[in-house]
């Protein structure tokens, strides 16, 4: 982890405040009020103080070694859960027809409105295997990147980076994709602490990569970009292509790019390569704006994790679909369901001004993990690290529990990490 948590946080925020600033957004029937900045301030500083009570700030010390590490009874319960992600996600491809992405984002549309109007989910109970399976995903692609100090690329692939893809087609989605390039991209780059040494034939240079894993690394980025760009441009088809989607967004999101170099950017880039800079970056910075709505609005009960949490939805709409109903038909009357919160506006509906508690305990769990990775004494913990980093970068989304089912995920995390055994005596590697 190259930066403390906390710090982080603040760079993360401060950057996301800086694009909506810097880039020509502007809103229309939205505000961003002062007191909404503040509880938001406020909140990003609890996480803060909870992360800098546990540690300021430590020098990265010598790593034990990775090898005596016990990892079969790890890789057989993930291997097995990302094989029935990969059967159960290719099942559901080819069933409901998901590679038309047209089709797949009218699915996803009538999933909202069903949960709106009270409606049990129409996913089959094949989806519903493959939903709890494939965030194991991510989890054997960092340890496999991480604990191997020659990565077995074609084990990585298949029960690494195959679950996420899948996972990411069946539902006409990119979260599982993006988290899948993320988690990959950050582990990789973990190597360079856990395997310092170059000339050892047991630790290769952490740069050094096969040509064909990098073509396959470029191929992937690809793919996934052109997936990304068809997904906003199918949406923009939809109502009469880039030009009118920035008018729609106008009006029904509140926001589009009609600030200051708005028309300068048009004339530059052309619509649709603006239209797609701004959907992009939108994404990014909403919570921004949702947030601030949220924490100047919300006058209801806290909901207790049902809104920031996947797993916890689903659960409550099998016991009570006509009470979920009412309370995220509230918040689409407060203009901000189908929007993202951040992890702030999330805990505030969630659990009102409680959610600082939970604000300052996740900042003291990720000092925890990074202060374990910079002793260096314990191997284990570096498999925490990409995780808590790319939780605190989608901070400007949901919490890491409930973004992209966060709370499975990190459920497989934490059990991995138990499972891994270590030798009794970790010796530094340098």
């Amino acid at each position: 982890m190259k930066f403390h948590p906390a710090v982080l946080m603040l760079i993360v925020w401060f950057s996301a405040f800086a694009g909506f600033i810097i880039l020509p957004f502007e809103l229309t029937h939205r505000t961003i009020g002062f007191q909404g900045l503040m509880v938001l301030l406020a909140f990003i500083l609890t996480f803060c103080l909870g992360g800098f009570l546990r540690t300021v700030h430590l020098s990265q010390r010598p790593v034990a070694s990775t090898q005596g590490l016990r990892l079969k009874r790890a890789d057989f319960v993930l291997k097995s859960l990302a094989t029935v992600a990969c059967l159960t996600m290719a099942f559901e491809i080819v069933r409901s027809g998901a590679l038309d992405i047209g089709s797949a984002y009218s699915a996803r549309s009538d999933q909202a409105q069903a949960l709106l109007h009270g409606d049990l989910s129409q996913s089959s109970g094949i989806f519903k295997i493959g939903f709890l399976c494939y965030p194991a995903g991510y989890v054997y692609l960092v340890r496999g990147l991480l604990f191997d100090a020659k990565p077995r690329w074609t084990t990585i692939i298949v029960f690494g980076v195959l679950p996420g893809i899948l996972a990411g087609l069946a539902m006409g989605g990119r979260t599982p994709i993006v988290n899948t390039m993320a988690y990959g991209f950050l582990a990789y780059r973990a190597r360079a602490v856990l395997y310092p040494r170059i000339g050892q034939i047991d630790r290769p240079k952490p740069g050094k990569v096969n040509p064909l894993i990098k073509v396959a690394a470029v191929v992937f980025g690809l793919f996934a970009f052109n997936y990304f760009i068809n997904v906003f441009i199918v949406r923009a088809d939809a109502v009469g292509g880039a030009d009118m989607m920035l008018d729609f967004v106008a009006s029904q999101w509140g926001v589009t790019f009609g600030g200051p170099g708005a028309d300068a950017m048009i004339a530059l880039f052309g619509t649709v390569t603006t239209y797609l800079i701004f959907v992009f970056v939108w994404y990014l910075v909403q919570g921004i704006v949702m947030s601030n709505s949220l924490f100047t609005s919300y006058l209801g009960d806290p909901l207790m994790g049902v809104y920031g949490i996947d797993i916890l939805t689903a659960v409550m709409r099998r016991v009570d679909p006509a009470g979920v109903s009412e309370k995220f038909n509230y918040l689409l009357n407060l203009d901000t369901y189908g929007f993202l919160p951040s992890a702030f506006g999330s805990l505030y509906v969630d659990f009102l001004f409680g959610g600082l508690f939970f604000a300052f305990l996740w900042g003291w769990l990720a000092a925890v993990v990074y202060r374990n990775i910079r002793r260096g004494r314990d191997t284990r913990w570096f498999i925490f690290a990409p995780f808590i980093t790319l939780g605190v970068i989608f901070s400007l989304i949901n919490t890491p529990l409930g973004f992209s089912n966060g709370f499975i995920t990190h459920f497989w995390l934490v059990t991995t990490f138990l499972l891994i055994r270590r030798p009794r005596m970790m010796q530094p590697t340098g």
